[in-house]
């Protein structure tokens, strides 16, 4: 593909100096650098009929590539004034379409194809291979970077509507991902995947990222947060490695994400069970159909924590009904699940300028929840009993809309979770990894 790219650059050269007028009319439609992008990459065998295209191959593999320069001139010489008259790109393809099928019809001349071949080598015989690839060395850095840029304006334009990231963030935090990853061989040939899906980091190149760019890789042992993450978001094909499109989501959580979609993360990767964790994920990570870029998390500050904690322990309890928890679309957590969780938030906010505050705040919240897994037990039968018998058995479980309210009340912590993402920008930490390692 890269070769081919090269030749249509160089098409366009000899296009520019052989047909001028003609070369203005196609750049002025649009079409100047793709209209004979299909005749170099199948020599011509799917735009003519086959009867045709076999003398092309024929005369190819006799003098080489100059053969189809030669011809791509004549074919655009023979429809100049065809050309020059089309006033969009549609007019402009159907015009050589309908010309190159007629290819396998004859004329006064004889076959068209024949004659359009011997036309071409009276007209244009002075190009040769030499010529050739000392224009294709002229374009190549060129066509890379075009290349690139393409890859670039890929990623930018199918990630955007998972994230609050501007177009220009994702390009930067692209540029990043693609320093720091490897280009997947086995999928760099799959058709259906796009050229910025190929790309993957692994764990290692993942966790320095993380020490840059993420306002989560603070406290004490950040990389066990880090590797819980990563757990949740690499590759179901490779537990090892991570694409683009999941680690744009996570950041976007990360550094964009409100109080509720952060304490979800936090909910969902401590989830042990891999099946309830998935998903548990994919409701996460579902797309909104309005997601609001405010990030403001209204809190209201309870006269008392033993208001709070009243008001968090009613349960409406009929006669003789078991209690019942709310309904969720996220899974239940133990709690050896929330005793993590609780581990992970002391470590993350360890060292923060109020972290007596916080872990104060973080105890009153853990306490109340642990007295709240226990009210709200869920009942269930023992396996093998009766449909009339009343041994139950019960475990300690939290919903997340308890772990919620109960985060929400404590307003020390909500404005930890606002405030961490703001200390420093999203440009400021790019630009901080860029000197470190681009130097």
């Amino acid at each position: 593909m890269l070769c081919t790219l090269h030749s249509q650059s160089v098409f366009n050269d000899y296009c520019h100096d052989y047909l001028p007028d003609l070369y203005d009319k196609l750049k002025h439609l649009g079409v100047a650098t793709c209209i004979s992008l299909s005749w170099f990459l199948t020599l011509f065998i799917c735009v003519m009929p086959f009867d045709s295209a076999l003398y092309v191959m024929d005369i190819f593999f006799y003098d080489g590539i100059k053969v189809l320069f030669q011809l791509a001139l004549t074919i655009l010489k023979e429809n100049e004034e065809r050309l020059l008259k089309c006033q969009d790109d549609g007019d402009a393809i159907m015009a050589l379409t309908s010309y190159l099928d007629g290819l396998n019809q004859d004329n006064e001349q004889g076959k068209k194809i024949i004659y359009l071949i011997k036309q071409s080598y009276m007209d244009y015989n002075g190009i040769n291979e030499e010529d050739i690839n000392r224009l294709r060395l002229k374009h190549r850095l060129k066509v890379v970077q075009n290349m690139a840029e393409t890859i670039l304006q890929s990623a930018a334009k199918n990630t955007l509507k998972y994230t609050l990231f501007t177009e220009y963030q994702i390009k930067d935090l692209f540029y990043v991902f693609k320093d720091a990853s490897r280009l997947s061989l086995t999928e760099a040939t799959d058709p259906r995947k796009l050229a910025y899906e190929t790309y993957r980091i692994s764990r290692n190149d993942y966790l320095v990222l993380c020490k840059y760019l993420s306002p989560w890789f603070i406290g004490e042992q950040p990389e066990d947060l880090a590797n819980l993450l990563f757990n949740s978001f690499c590759l179901p094909t490779n537990s090892n490695e991570i694409d683009f499109i999941n680690f744009i989501r996570l950041w976007n959580i990360l550094l964009n994400g409100d109080v509720t979609e952060k304490l979800k993360l936090l909910f969902i990767i401590h989830l042990k069970d891999k099946k309830r964790q998935e998903k548990a994920m994919a409701t996460l990570l579902e797309p909104s159909p309005v997601r609001s870029t405010s990030m403001m998390i209204n809190t209201k500050q309870t006269e008392s924590t033993a208001s709070t904690e009243e008001d968090l322990l009613t349960i409406d309890v009929k006669d003789g009904e078991v209690p019942k928890i709310k309904s969720s679309q996220l899974p239940l957590m133990d709690q050896t699940e929330f005793i993590h969780l609780c581990k992970s938030m002391y470590n993350l906010m360890t060292g923060d300028v109020d972290d007596e505050n916080l872990f104060r705040a973080l105890t009153t919240s853990s306490t109340i929840l642990l007295k709240t897994g226990e009210m709200c037990k869920p009942y269930r039968r023992l396996e093998g009993d009766t449909a009339n018998s009343e041994e139950t058995i019960n475990e300690w479980t939290l919903s997340f809309e308890q772990l919620e309210a109960a985060m929400n009340a404590e307003a020390s912590i909500v404005n930890w979770f606002e405030v961490n993402t703001q200390q420093q920008s999203l440009e400021q930490r790019i630009h901080n990894y860029n000197q470190d390692f681009l130097r």
